[in-house]
């Protein structure tokens, strides 16, 4: 299948595991998620990943494309 350039890239095959915290907890770890920059699905594997000591596992850290862009500022001119 060709990749039409639309979209997020493919993180490859995965599994499917559901988790349900308590309402409490679970709106702990969506802050935490946020201020990350990730979905919570990629923070709860950023937390498993950590205490199992498996750092290959781990998701990559959002990109900062803001930062990767070399968009020059526009000049005020006062020609016209």
């Amino acid at each position: 299948m060709a990749r039409n350039g639309i979209g997020r890239p493919s993180k490859g095959e995965r599994d499917a595991i559901l988790a349900k915290p308590p309402v409490t907890f679970g709106a702990i770890l969506k802050e935490n998620a946020d201020k990350e920059g990730l979905s919570y699905g990629d923070y709860l594997l950023l937390l498993a990943a950590e205490r199992l000591n498996m750092p290959q596992y781990a998701p990559k850290p959002p990109r900062d494309r803001a930062a990767e862009l070399d968009i020059p500022r526009e000049a005020s001119s006062a020609a016209a």
